[in-house]
This record gives structure tokens, C-alpha cells and sequence, in this order.
């Protein structure tokens, strides 16, 4: 049997006990790195995984700020993380949970005044104003509504992505000139 048809609990399981006996083994570390030289113009680039050799994300930049729009920009793939997350974070809670999910759509929608990124306005931040995010679920016919009550709670209780946009972390910059 593949971990791949595994529930979400039996996965998680062994992972549980071994997290609750040393709580060092529970980090995880995520790197991705820009690759230098991919592009040729400041409007574009690529992003890339270094745990996953030959995944990119290539981006542009808003045409508000003077991109040409023609690829998602950094705002899409902060979007496009907190959706993946959301999504995942319900599957995995309804396997838990015992839900069987027939239909999950997760919509983000994030609003931002380029003004602050173009230093027009020092009153106005260069980052989103507001993002909203609805999850469209569909169960089976019968799940109980309390259990779709206890799910979406988790779900947002428990999601990293929508954690961190929510509560912020700390993030350190540092540069290096040659």
C-alpha cells in the first residue's frame, strides 16, 4: 500500500507520536530560491525549489506598477499559496474526520494600493489591504452539518498559510553586495 492511498489519520499517526516524543523532528524547512539570469528585463523572473529539481514558477509584474501582466505576479503566488493550503488543510481534516468531499473550490481575492509599492502616498502600505478567501464545499448527501461546522473551524484554526498572512512572522533580511 502507497502512502498515497493512506487516510489523512493513518499518515499522520506515526508522525504524531513521533512529533509528541521530540518536538525537534515536527520543523519543517521550505527554500526556494530566485534563479538569476532566467529573464532578461526587471519585469520577470523565476522562482524555484531547490527540494524539487524542475519545478519553477516564472512571474511577472502588475501592470500597475509598469509590468506587462503577462504571467501571475508575487501577489498571485502569495494568493495562490493561501489557497492551496486552505484546500489541502480541508481535505486532509475531512479524511479525518470521516467527510467525504464531493465538490472543493477555495477562491482568493487579495486588493492591493500599488500606491504604497510606487512611494506615491507614505500613508498607504505597499502590501495587500485585504484578502478574502471562501471555501465552496460540497459533502456527500448526509454529513452532518455539526461535523461541516467542526471542519471549517479546524480548517481555519489550523491552516499555516492562512496562520501566518493572519498573525505575521518574524522575517529577517539581510543583503549581501559583491
Amino acid at each position: 500500500m502507497t502512502t498515497a492511498t493512506l487516510s489523512a489519520a493513518r499518515r499522520q499517526a506515526p508522525l504524531r507520536r513521533a512529533f509528541a516524543d521530540d518536538p525537534t523532528k515536527a520543523i519543517s524547512i521550505k527554500h526556494v530560491t530566485s534563479e538569476t539570469g532566467t529573464h532578461t528585463d526587471e519585469w520577470h523572473g523565476r522562482i524555484v525549489a531547490p527540494d524539487f529539481p524542475g519545478t519553477t514558477w516564472d512571474y511577472g509584474i502588475d501592470a500597475k506598477v509598469g509590468g506587462d501582466d503577462d504571467l501571475p505576479n508575487p501577489g498571485h503566488l502569495l494568493c495562490a499559496a493561501l489557497a492551496a493550503c486552505l484546500e489541502s488543510t480541508t481535505r486532509i481534516v475531512a479524511d479525518h474526520l470521516g467527510i467525504e468531499i464531493e465538490d472543493l473550490t477555495v477562491d482568493v481575492v487579495g486588493d492591493v494600493d500599488v500606491r504604497g509599492c510606487l512611494a506615491l502616498d507614505r500613508t498607504v502600505r505597499p502590501g495587500f489591504r485585504r484578502i478574502d478567501a471562501e471555501i465552496s464545499l460540497r459533502t456527500a448527501p448526509g454529513t452532518d452539518d455539526t461535523l461541516v461546522e467542526l471542519l471549517l473551524g479546524q480548517v481555519d484554526a489550523l491552516c499555516v498559510t492562512l496562520d501566518t498572512i493572519r498573525h505575521g512572522v518574524q522575517v529577517d533580511l539581510t543583503s549581501t553586495v559583491a
